[in-house]
């Protein structure tokens, strides 16, 4: 919303004991935010209306005229080259001295040999926006009206150099989208009396009565509908004042009849439109909902295709309007015009929203109705249009208004007391000062005893319980009269919860392995999931679908990470870079239902990915690929570094390929998932690959996680070591040989590893070699051979009993 403030000075005293910027911090700190306050034509001077006398071709240029023109008190020669200038004009002439926007400085001179003692100025070279301009003053010289007066100072003229305001208006004050809205706000803050304008009609026209009808159809999207009928309308340019101020509101002037329209919209905060009389079908007006495949060809010629939830205003065969958002073309006021419907009503703001954003359409009256307006208003807001154009001599009014008053807006009562105001917002105001600032706004207000009654205005949507009526206190009252005090309550220091520290503990190991983190968008596309072969039953399909989703690839809350990170390899691939290796820590939804009725579950993973050269070619190194044992080596990292050690096992995880898929798992929980991507997967992505993945379930961590470190003394006696080479069945597993050399190594055994796999001519078939070197030491003494000869022994007797196995 935009405010001009020579406009603002039709309904309130501006205060000129403050500057323009101070009052919009006034404005500001009590809850009406002035985004920006831009100086119109402060930056302009010595630019002089003058009439044009004389033009003469110039002797030396046949692109350019010399023009004569009469200044009031003196004559000026000038030299120009614009097509459109003629005699007996009044222009904007910029004399010897003058400065324009952007610091130019016009200076006499002379051009191709004829003295030029100033500069005819266009609109657009005195600040105004093309947007702004009607067609015929975009180019050329700006011709000013033929009552301007000569030799004064053109911006003040014009009504060119001024403050306006632009507002950043939170959408629960929708009484502030008005300049008579706003002049309350001036008035109360600045200790002034608003007056808002006299609005009467007289009706010369004959009755509107058996000339048109109207209806309402749907009374839950269109509460109020009326309608005004002007006769005898001539369609041409608005005044130029009123052209001025809709350029200071934003709006471009179009011809009278709607420029009113607009501009009592700005003035009042209630959008009206206006119908060709004449090109309605019978005459006749209905507020309906739209029919289905219903289609209407818009003011900016694009034919839309309406649906059953829209209401559209229609005549006796056809929609004519959308309403709340934009008029018919068929029905649109040209200058043939003669006979004019003006409407105003009120329409349910949320079915506004919708249609607007169903038909990617959005206008200033379609921005007040989504937020609601006072529907009280509507035949006063009539009545202000008419009587315009009636003055400006456009039209004559009919007899009578139509007013289908269908769902009246409910008056409300909001009871409180002085003392429930003050507990709210720790102060101690009186009873009486709180009576006279809701009074300055409005409010009418009744005391019984200690309980007080107000009577919300009309225009006061936003307000409906009395902490609504202790923030109108407050914000008036001033917040900087407010003492600052610390709240009745417990206050502790906010720390960092486990989870988040595990969180950034993991993220920390992971950026140290060369992983980047990424962030990526919290939602996902079933299709991601057929690519990733899951099957079609497996419980991540069920997942909460998004009601307005940013875009139709992703109508889904994802359940997990592994499609966004396949996103973020798809366009690094698709620029060409050599290495990807990359993690997310984020929050999967799972739903308790479908439909949803109730929150969903969210869990913590950690996902990460690995493609491309380990390291690139160059010195000292070779170029080298990710594999199996990168990602392997990463997960052990972090499961070490979080303390926690776990049984590993193949893993059959869906987008994992067979035989190079593990899993970690203890006390029967998957901790974490990894390996190398499953061709097919690799394929339906349409990327290169090897690529390695990891996911990692912090639900299922957390409850094994052991930050501190155990403390283990260093030993100071020498350790013993032994090697221990025995031949197995080709299926005994690595992780039972050394459960039961832990089991049966004794107090004294301090390690365990594998260091050597055969199987080839020196052993019999179906079976293979390990060799385990096993390391001895005592915290008492030096150990000698006969103190480990006994736990050999058991060692491989135990082996032997439970695996067949053999010393080599």
């Amino acid at each position: 919303m935009k405010s001009s403030l020579r406009w603002m000075e039709d309904y309130v005293e501006i205060d000129k004991t403050r500057t323009a910027q101070e009052f919009a911090d006034v404005l500001t700190i009590a809850g009406i935010p002035v985004e920006q306050v831009k100086y119109w034509g402060g930056d302009i001077k010595n630019v002089l209306t003058g009439k044009i006398t004389k033009i003469v071709p110039h002797p030396n240029a046949d692109k350019l005229v010399i023009c004569t023109l009469n200044m009031g008190d003196r004559e000026l020669t000038v030299v120009t080259g614009a097509t459109n200038v003629r005699e007996g004009q009044i222009v904007p002439v910029a004399v010897h001295g003058a400065k324009l926007p952007g610091g130019v400085t016009i200076k006499k001179s002379k051009l191709r040999g004829e003295v030029s003692e100033g500069m005819l100025c266009s609109a657009h070279e005195l600040g105004l926006d093309d947007s702004l301009l009607l067609p015929e003053e975009r180019d050329g010289i700006w011709i000013l009206p033929d009552d301007m007066p000569l030799g004064v100072d053109a911006v003040e003229a014009t009504g060119l150099r001024d403050t306006v305001y632009e507002f950043e208006l939170t959408p629960n004050r929708a009484d502030c989208f008005s300049m008579v809205g706003l002049s309350r706000e001036f008035a109360v803050l600045s200790r002034k009396e608003a007056h808002v304008p006299k609005v009467r009609v007289e009706e010369d026209g004959a009755p509107i009565a058996g000339r048109l009808e109207v209806s309402v159809e749907d009374a839950e999207l269109c509460g109020r509908y009326a309608a005004r009928l002007l006769f005898n309308v001539k369609v041409g340019k608005s005044p130029f004042w009123m052209q001025q101020r809709l350029r200071k509101a934003g709006v471009r002037p179009i011809n009278n009849v709607v420029d009113v329209t607009n501009y009592v919209m700005i003035e009042f905060g209630i959008p009206l439109h206006a119908y060709d009389y004449d090109k309605l079908a019978g005459h006749k007006l209905v507020a309906r909902r739209a029919g289905k495949g219903e289609v209407l060809k818009t003011l900016d010629g694009v034919e839309r295709k309406l649906t059953e939830n829209m209401l559209v205003i229609a005549d006796a065969e056809k929609a004519a309007c959308v309403a709340g958002v934009m008029g018919g073309l068929d029905s649109e006021v040209t200058e043939r015009t003669t006979t004019v419907v003006l409407e105003c009503a009120s329409f349910k703001g949320s079915s506004i929203r919708k249609t607007g954003r169903a038909l990617g359409l959005r206008s200033e009256a379609s921005a007040r109705f989504e937020r609601g307006l006072d529907a009280e208003g509507c035949v006063h807001s009539l009545d202000r249009a008419a009587q315009i154009l009636q003055k400006t001599g456009a039209c004559q009014v009919a007899a009578g208004v139509i007013d289908e008053y269908v769902r009246p807006q409910e008056i409300r009562y909001i009871n409180f007391t002085a003392e429930q105001v003050n507990d709210f917002l720790g102060t101690d105001i009186a009873e009486k000062e709180m009576l006279s600032i809701l009074a300055t706004l409005g409010f009418k207000t009744e005391v019984k005893g200690e309980v007080v009654t107000a009577t919300v205005p009309s225009w006061r949507i936003d307000c409906t319980e009395m902490p609504d009526i202790a923030e109108e206190v407050a914000r008036i009252y001033g917040y900087e009269r407010i003492e600052s005090t610390c709240p009745l309550c417990g206050v502790s220091e906010g720390q960092e919860g486990l989870p988040h520290a595990v969180r950034e503990y993991i993220s920390a190991i992971l950026n140290k392995a060369g992983l980047n983190e990424t962030v990526t968008f919290s939602f996902m596309n079933a299709d991601s999931l057929r690519k990733l072969r899951f099957a079609d039953g497996d419980s991540l399909y069920r997942a909460v679908p998004i009601l307005n989703p940013i875009t139709e690839e992703f109508p889904l809350m994802r359940t997990t990470l592994l499609p966004s990170l396949m996103d973020v390899l798809v366009r690094n691939q698709a620029v060409k870079n050599e290495a990807v290796a990359a993690y997310e820590i984020a929050t999967t939804y799972h739903p308790k239902s479908l439909p949803v009725t109730e929150l969903p579950d969210e869990e913590t993973e950690i996902t990460g990915l690995l493609w491309g050269e380990r390291h690139s070619t160059s010195w000292p190194y070779t170029a080298e690929k990710y594999d199996f044992y990168d990602v392997k080596g990463i997960v052990e990292t972090v499961l070490e570094g979080i303390g926690i050690t776990a049984e590993l096992r193949p893993s059959a995880y869906a987008p994992l390929h067979p035989g190079k898929a593990a899993e970690y798992v203890k006390d029967g929980k998957v901790l974490c998932r990894f390996g190398e991507l499953h061709p097919e997967a690799v394929e339906n992505y349409d990327i290169t690959g090897p690529v390695y993945v990891f996911e990692m379930y912090l639900k299922n961590l957390m409850p094994l996680i052991n930050l501190i470190p155990n403390y283990r003394k260093v030993g100071k006696f020498p350790a013993l070591t032994r090697d221990l080479a025995i031949i197995v069945p080709i299926e005994a597993r690595n992780k039972d040989i050394l459960d039961i050399i832990r089991e049966k190594g004794g107090p004294n055994l301090e390690g365990v590893h594998l260091f050597d796999l055969y199987a080839g001519e020196q052993v019999p078939r179906g079976r293979k070699s390990l060799a385990y070197a096993l390391v001895f030491r005592s915290a008492t003494g030096t150990l000698t051979d006969d103190d480990i000869q006994k736990p050999i022994a058991d060692i491989l007797a135990e082996l032997e009993t439970r695996l067949g196995a053999k010393l080599r």
